[in-house]
Order: structure tokens, then C-alpha cells, then sequence
């Protein structure tokens, strides 16, 4: 598949709510930093969002309210093994990467022993 552009993609639209995996991007207007927020999270996936801003305090304000597992700031799809990668919603299970991977493959138990007994 060529990339491709979507634009004027309005409120709703299936190619915004769900996980295309391929070269596709949507493009859609907004009036305010809150609809943005609003919209993007009114998904029912959560894998990865990228912000795109000039501004470092905006860039932390928004990916700290936006619900998705991963959160690049003016970059995307910028992977790194040191850090987990994993989605939010119905975007997975779990985490790639990182020592969070491991947690798929091992059950945590806390055993405390009273020794005065």
C-alpha cells in the first residue's frame, strides 16, 4: 500500500477510532488543546500518539493526559529497547522490551515470616 493522507477526516470516522497498520495518516482539525485531548483518547485503542508542539510544558501537559501506552514528542514510532512498549485499551496486553517484558513470563509472591513464632 502507497502512503496515504487523509484529510478533513471528521469527528468519528472509523479510519480516526481504529488501528490502521500500514502507511496512513489522518489529518483533522480541532478548535482547542481540550477537543484535541478529547478526540484523541475517545478511541477504544491506545497503542502510540505523537505530540507535535514548540513547547515543552504543553508537550508534558498533553502526554501525560493523553491514554495511549506510548507517547512521542515530535517524533513517531521511534522505538528504543530500554524503555517499555506496550498499548493501553484495546491496543495488547502487556509490554514489549525493557524488564516489563518480563513480567509475562513470571508471577511476583510475597512470603513474610515471622521468626518470633
Amino acid at each position: 500500500m502507497a502512503p496515504t493522507v487523509l484529510v478533513d477526516v471528521p469527528e468519528g470516522a472509523e479510519a480516526a477510532r481504529e488501528e490502521i497498520f500500514g502507511p496512513v495518516v489522518t489529518v483533522e482539525s480541532f478548535t482547542d488543546e481540550e477537543e484535541a485531548v478529547r478526540r484523541a483518547n475517545d478511541v477504544p485503542f491506545g497503542l502510540s500518539a505523537s505530540v507535535w508542539t514548540e513547547n515543552a510544558r504543553r508537550s508534558h501537559d498533553i502526554a501525560a493526559r493523553l491514554d495511549f501506552g506510548t507517547v512521542w514528542v515530535n517524533s513517531h514510532l521511534v522505538p528504543a529497547g530500554e524503555v517499555p512498549w506496550g498499548g493501553f485499551k484495546g491496543s495488547g496486553y502487556g509490554r514489549d522490551l525493557s524488564v516489563y517484558a518480563l513480567d509475562d513470563y513470571a508471577r511476583t509472591k510475597h512470603v513474610m515470616h515471622n521468626h518470633a513464632r
